[in-house]
């Protein structure tokens, strides 16, 4: 994909994933997790069928990125969802940078410089003060599976820099053709009382296909194809914009108003992830 206005593109792809987060939870609200995954992953392994060659010795790490990332990121980020609003959401999946950060760092993989450190640890603090001064039960459990699906999402991180001669949507199609099974199994192990079909209602498709053709297919494609074109240091700040489109669109879909606790600790956490990225970048040669 031969990407002319980079910025443009950015934007169209930090959009799509904004609105992601409000799909999501417009399909939680219908059916449980398991069922949602189960659907988006079937949907999108049924897309990606014309992908899914790869090299043989690929196979083993490629299962098990899928494992990691389907189950372990995605099924776990949704279950998390059911629990926090949206906006809570979305600052939580900023933090998957800096995680996976430290995790290098922990792995020996990566070093990371004091302002980086810094950046991280104003980044939790924000997110911290909504949670603990504010935060329902629910809203904290819901905060704990983000976070883990996060570190997941590090973990993915780090699996994919040893694939080799894997295209991104040949993994995407792997993703979904593991973990369709599984989520689909869990969602029969809770003895449903309707069939799949009873529950597939207008809100639950939109939200699926729009799950899987705008964000897993369209703004995933946009974006590697303009960082492998033009480098991340160009686009990364446009990814700030993220929680504004959630915002903008949690309130008109789905009526949800962010308080000034949320706006103060969101605002602080933004602040952090930013001096994050910017001392990796002063550090970038």
């Amino acid at each position: 994909m031969l990407i002319r206005y980079p910025l443009i593109a950015a934007l169209m792809a930090v959009a799509i994933w904004g609105v992601n987060v409000v799909a999501i939870k417009v399909g939680l609200a219908e059916i449980p997790p398991s069922l949602f995954n189960a659907l988006r992953f079937g949907l999108l392994s049924l897309l990606l069928i014309p992908f899914a060659c790869i090299p043989k010795s690929q196979i083993k790490p490629v299962i098990w990125i899928a494992v990691v990332m389907g189950i372990g990121h995605f099924y776990l980020l949704s279950v998390g969802m059911q629990y926090a609003d949206s906006n809570t959401s979305v600052i939580l999946v900023m933090l998957g940078a800096p995680i996976s950060s430290v995790l290098s760092y922990v792995l020996g993989m990566e070093r990371i410089s004091r302002l980086q450190a810094l950046g991280v640890a104003i980044a939790f603090s924000g997110i911290s003060i909504p949670l603990f001064l504010n935060g329902t039960s629910d809203l904290k459990m819901g905060a704990l599976f983000i976070l883990i699906s996060m570190t997941c999402w590090a973990v993915t991180n780090i699996l994919v820099r040893r694939l080799e001669q894997v295209p991104l949507l040949a993994l995407q199609f792997w993703i979904g053709v593991i973990s369709a099974p599984i989520c689909f199994v869990g969602y029969q192990l809770t003895t449903p009382e309707l069939t799949v079909f009873e529950q597939l209602s207008i809100p639950v498709i939109t939200s699926v296909v729009y799950t899987v053709l705008g964000s897993s297919i369209l703004a995933y494609s946009l974006w590697y194809a303009t960082v492998n074109q033009y480098g991340i240091n160009r686009v990364v700040s446009i990814t700030f914009l993220q929680p504004l489109f959630t915002m903008i669109f949690a309130y008109l879909i789905l009526g949800e108003v962010i308080s000034t606790l949320q706006l103060i600790g969101g605002a602080i956490t933004l602040m952090g992830i930013y001096l994050y990225y910017f001392s990796r970048r002063a550090v970038t040669p």
